[in-house]
């Protein structure tokens, strides 16, 4: 199965699986800072879109420009993320669109685990 498919169908039932069948869009916005960031209760993995702005090779890292994270109670922001070893940082270029997949580590930190160009 593409990675496309895949993470859009785990996206989904993730987030059925996490938001309460009446919560409102008052309730989704909760706390944003970068540090502190709230997310639901058990929701591990999430699905993104965002512009790349920068890739760091040495760090393993790239800043983007992501659209809300619904899923995640995130709005639309520029961060710095991680990203684990196994993605290839050559396959994306500096001010691509591309989808990633969030996945909180031990550590409570969300890293990029995969991430492809998209349209």
């Amino acid at each position: 199965m593409k990675l496309q498919t895949f993470t859009v169908i785990a996206a989904f039932a993730t987030m059925l699986a996490t938001v309460p069948a009446h919560t409102s869009e008052k309730d989704m916005r909760g706390s944003h800072g970068h540090k502190s960031m709230q997310t639901p209760s058990g929701t591990d993995e999430a699905l993104a879109i965002g512009v790349i702005n920068s890739i760091n090779t040495e760090t393993r890292s790239v800043n983007i420009t992501h659209e809300p994270v619904e899923s995640l109670g995130w709005p639309t922001m520029t961060m710095d993320m991680p990203v684990t070893r196994r993605v290839d940082l050559a396959t994306v270029k500096t001010g691509e669109k591309v989808q990633f997949k969030l996945k909180k580590g031990r550590d409570k930190q969300f890293r990029i685990i995969g991430i492809e160009k998209t349209e």
